[in-house]
């Protein structure tokens, strides 16, 4: 005897449904969906994704570095940082000889060309 399977939709009970799986704020989820609510989820993740740009841009992602990631940001970081530090004293900026530039002085840094 033979088992057929069917996914159906989570919202509606529509087939044919795929599993799609996705995190917010640190949890998975898994939800079957039709094509036109995948689609739907899709364009609310893309959304949430293009929101939280600005934030993802000045994060930093957790989990482990390899260790040649960590050398070649460091290596092209020490050279940047210098010049940074030197620009944040010119303009006013209290920043220190060593260790983390704020995130307010690195986003002034990389906006003070579209000051006029």
């Amino acid at each position: 005897m033979a088992i057929i399977e069917t996914r159906a939709d989570d919202f509606d009970g529509s087939t044919p449904a795929e599993t799609m799986t996705f995190s917010v704020a640190g949890k998975e989820y898994a939800i079957d969906l039709n094509e036109e609510h995948r689609k739907e989820l899709e364009d609310v993740l893309a959304e949430m994704e293009e929101k939280l740009r600005r934030f993802t841009a000045a994060a930093r992602p957790l989990g482990r570095a390899t260790r040649k990631t960590r050398t070649a940001s460091s290596s092209n970081a020490s050279g940047e940082t210098a010049k940074v530090r030197a620009w944040a004293q010119e303009n006013g900026y209290e920043v220190k000889d060593r260790g983390r530039i704020s995130a307010e002085i690195m986003e002034a840094y990389r906006n003070r060309s579209r000051k006029g």
